[in-house]
């Protein structure tokens, strides 16, 4: 058969790869004056609840990955993961009121590739290692107390993470999963119609490193796919506001998010504000329901209300006293 037939069909790879790449080159940028009320996690020093100071542990590739522990002497030990941005530390109001109440004994995880975990902040090695991690994590837990009954939960993108925990392939044994106003993903019904102006991603740069995943091609996963709009006022040097395409991938549901939430187990608990503004709060009884997740709306409350107010924290603690 004449070339003439052959070279359109030899040049269709090569024109794939040129869009791909291409489209990698178009960078995140932050577009707006808006974001999330960092005003609620501003308190006076007289009120201030300190944060544990960071422990460290050595995850399975040997590096450092930090936590903060509140102690309670209980053998329910909550894992609570922090959401995108930022570290566990904001999390220390609520992790002090579960251990002060004896109800759980907190662990709270700065996620690898942020503040004191992991060599590069931003990134991480491979799509799957925030779960090896948090593998690392539960033994850890276990070799202090083999008697240890786990309960893993999260803010935010922190709750997207458990649930994707909950839904993959491991066999480690956990009791209850539970989601604190989870990011759900762009594609789920709980999205607002009115941005929040937290988020800013790249949809070029993500298609165009689909497209290379597709083939096998990872070796531009560490580009930058997603920033983070934090006002000035509220950084210290310890904010992570750019995430690579493999911290993003991972730190999230998948993409068909569905499948994910099918698979979290009936011991489960969604605690959402009606007021937040990354959260369309009134879509998620639809969306879990027939599923035996306990789905909880609360009045008047935003998306950092949902870790700071008592009545969320209470509603919390009563779930874990039952487990």
């Amino acid at each position: 058969m004449h070339w003439k037939f052959w070279l359109p069909l030899l040049l269709i790879p090569v024109i794939y790869l040129a869009i791909a790449f291409a489209m990698t080159l178009i960078t995140p940028e932050v577009s707006s004056s808006k974001s999330l009320n960092f005003e609620r996690l501003k308190v006076s020093d007289d009120n201030t609840i300190k944060a544990s100071a960071l422990e460290t542990f050595e995850a399975r590739d040997g590096q450092a990955i930090s936590y903060a522990h509140y102690p309670a002497d209980t053998d329910l030990k909550v894992i609570l993961l922090h959401g995108s941005g930022y570290h566990g530390s904001y999390l220390a109001p609520l992790a002090s009121y579960l251990a002060s109440q004896g109800t759980a004994d907190v662990y709270v995880p700065n996620i690898r590739g942020h503040h004191g975990s992991g060599d590069t902040r931003g990134d991480i090695n491979h799509i799957g290692q925030l779960e090896d991690d948090l593998v690392d994590f539960i033994n850890l837990i276990r070799e202090i107390d083999p008697d240890a009954r786990i309960v893993i939960g999260g803010h935010s993108s922190g709750g997207a993470l458990a649930m994707r925990f909950a839904s993959s392939d491991n066999d480690t044994p956990v009791e209850a999963y539970f989601g604190l106003a989870p990011f759900l993903g762009p594609d789920a019904p709980v999205m607002p119609e009115t941005d929040s102006g937290w988020a800013h991603i790249s949809l070029p740069r993500i298609i165009g490193l689909s497209m290379l995943n597709n083939v096998g091609i990872h070796w531009l996963d560490n580009r930058e796919t997603i920033r983070f709009n934090m006002p000035d006022a509220y950084r210290d040097g310890t904010e992570t506001l750019a995430y690579s395409w493999r911290l993003m991938s991972n730190y999230a549901l998948h993409r068909d998010y569905e499948p994910d939430i099918a698979g979290i187990p009936d011991a489960s608990l969604v605690i959402v504000g009606r007021d937040d503004e990354a959260l369309n709060a009134d879509a998620f009884p639809d969306l879990f329901k027939g599923m035996s997740t306990d789905v909880q709306l609360i009045d008047n409350m935003d998306h950092f209300g949902v870790v700071l107010d008592e009545r969320a924290m209470e509603a919390l603690n009563s779930w874990l006293s039952e487990r």
